[in-house]
């Protein structure tokens, strides 16, 4: 009865008029730009990475209209962003859409229904999200949603400054960057397996640099092997096909954020739309309120560090509480593979910029996290799994329509295994299995009906951490453990481990971790409440390449009839033969 309910008012809200049509226009090209200091071809949106800022209150129509300047097909999707009335415009090819072609253009459209809070948007044709081809989308809280802010402060003027802050929030999107494009690197993963792990940098809205280590300090992590100068280990497979590189400083701008005067909090949206490297971000000397995570509220934590995976989002709110200063964001690599760490400056306002021999000055403040990102002293850390209870709460539903177990495997080095098979790369191109039955293999799982719950069981037989991101609904992160899920399913798991599960408040997000042992496993449950073609992949560029993905035909018996000119996109017409590999 609660189920009918809730499909009920979601129903209803949609016969709500837009509160505002907005539209933008995003024109996408290929420019050679050094942001970081190391000269290379950007995919950049509108001239520049990242791209615009989308933004819109709950209720808005937005109408994007995507112009491909490129040589090569694009599409453009809306990172964990509901598809509720249009679930043909999630921007997945090969899935809800053709590719736009070189010189064509399409016209995105969709009512922000029952969400709110920070998304982004990014290029779903091959790995262009890594190369630049990315942008914030901030759906800006109705006002009548609770907020958890006086489970952090009870002062009237306290409240009055943290709404003011959210209303002025900053979204800073935050990735590791390579030397190279991934057309380039893919290719080379393809051939030699050798993972595109090595950075140049860490970038915080497309702006950092490279910063040497001194070779004493790279020597003192050398426990899983011998690094190279740029900090790296040399990839596990197909090492001596990859180009040797001796680091060199760059001396390009940081970020900046700039606060106001009078700004007694900061509003900072963090959002990762990386290629390989979890990222543990802290600011010196400052705490961090955590109160929303993949766009939802959350019960507020106070941190000193947080962990940001790729096609996460983690938002707080920052005490302007220290003596006016400039203080260092600092950004650490989580990967084995390489130690490298990144900055950002936190500027006061009033206070002056400081530059020696006219190069920006990384902030001589006192920082929380070390280079591998661990805790310097008693600061404490972001438990992602634990810490963020939805806001208001918002627990899961106790029993499951539907379960499904998919084991991770990498049965060769450039190839991994979600499903039976990897959905090879050149399904991208093929007729969309949103109309064509044809085009669905062993990665295309259908059945599960509009108003039916489903479980996800990720069990992991290989060695490597998984940020799995689902389209259009959210799941609850019901469970996780290690030594392999040993039960017939989760139902029975939850009677006989019990300690593995939360099922009163678990987190309500767009991804889930599957933690890097062989053995571990992540559970996670979500309810369908609108029909939607949903890719579930991980975000991992090198693993999301090589096959790592699936697709889920949510709600098909609810599915409105499809529009024509959804079909009738020029496209070429290439059916590939099926022994065609995962990156090919």
């Amino acid at each position: 009865m609660k189920l009918n309910t809730a499909i009920s008012v979601l129903g209803t809200s949609l016969l709500v008029a837009a509160s505002q049509i907005r539209e933008y226009n995003l024109t996408l090209q290929a420019s050679y730009m050094s942001k970081d200091g190391n000269g290379r071809p950007y995919l950049t949106i509108n001239g520049d990475t990242p791209g615009p800022l989308i933004e819109g209150d709950e209720g808005d129509l937005i109408r994007v209209r995507v112009e491909n300047k490129m040589f090569s097909e694009a599409t453009m999707h809306w990172h964990g962003v509901y598809q509720v009335d249009s679930y043909w415009n999630d921007g997945v090819p090969g899935v809800t859409q053709w590719p736009i072609e070189p010189r064509g253009s399409y016209t995105y459209e969709f009512t922000l229904t029952n969400q709110t809070g920070i998304y982004f948007y990014h290029g779903h044709f091959g790995p262009a999200f890594a190369d630049g081809q990315r942008g914030p989308l901030w759906i800006r809280p109705a006002s009548w949603r609770p907020r958890p802010y006086e489970l952090i402060a009870s002062d009237k003027q306290d409240l009055e400054a943290m709404r003011a802050a959210e209303k002025n929030a900053r979204h800073l999107m935050i990735s590791d960057w390579n030397f190279e494009g991934m057309d380039i690197l893919t290719v080379m993963f393809r051939d030699t397996g050798a993972t595109p792990a090595c950075a140049a940098s860490i970038v915080i809205n497309g702006k950092g640099r490279t910063t040497c280590l001194d070779p004493k300090v790279i020597a003192s992590y050398s426990e899983h092997g011998k690094r190279d100068t740029m900090g790296c280990l040399p990839p596990t497979a197909g090492a001596d096909f990859v180009n040797k590189r001796e680091c060199k400083d760059t001396f390009t701008d940081l970020e900046v954020v700039q606060a106001k005067e009078g700004e007694k909090y900061l509003w900072l949206n963090f959002i990762h739309p990386g290629a390989h490297h979890e990222l543990r971000i802290s600011i010196d000397e400052h705490d961090m309120y955590v109160v929303a995570a993949d766009g939802d509220f959350t019960h507020p934590k106070k941190v000193q560090a947080v962990n940001v995976n790729m096609g996460e989002r983690i938002s707080v709110l920052v005490p302007l509480d220290q003596e006016p200063g400039e203080y260092a964001l600092r950004v650490s690599g989580m990967a084995i593979e390489q130690i490298i760490q990144g900055f950002g400056v936190l500027r006061y306002a009033g206070v002056p910029e400081r530059r020696k021999d006219g190069m920006m000055v990384v902030p001589h403040s006192k920082p929380w996290i070390d280079l591998l990102g661990n805790m310097i002293g008693s600061g404490t850390m972001l438990d992602e799994m634990t810490d963020l209870a939805p806001f208001p709460d918002r627990p899961p539903p106790q029993t499951s329509d539907h379960e499904f177990r998919f084991v991770v495997k990498n049965p060769k080095p450039s190839e991994w295994l979600l499903a039976s098979e990897p959905h090879q790369g050149f399904r991208q191109q093929m007729p969309p299995i949103l109309w064509n039955d044809d085009s669905r293999g062993e990665t295309t799982f259908a059945g599960l009906k509009n108003g039916s719950t489903v479980d996800i069981i990720f069990e992991n037989h290989a060695f490597a951490m998984h940020p799995f991101h689902k389209h259009n609904h959210k799941a609850w992160i019901i469970g996780r453990g290690t030594g392999y899920f040993r039960w017939e399913n989760v139902a029975t798991a939850i009677k006989e481990s019990p300690e593995s599960f939360n099922m009163v408040n678990p987190p309500l997000r767009d991804g889930a971790r599957l933690a890097a042992d062989a053995g571990s496993w992540t559970v996670i449950r979500y309810t369908i409440t609108f029909p939607a073609m949903s890719m579930l992949h991980c975000h991992r560029i090198a693993h999301f390449a090589a096959g790592q993905q699936i697709v889920l035909i949510e709600g098909e018996d609810a599915m409105k009839p499809l529009p024509d000119y959804v079909k009738n996109l020029t496209h070429a017409e290439f059916i590939p033969p099926v022994r065609y590999g995962p990156l090919d």
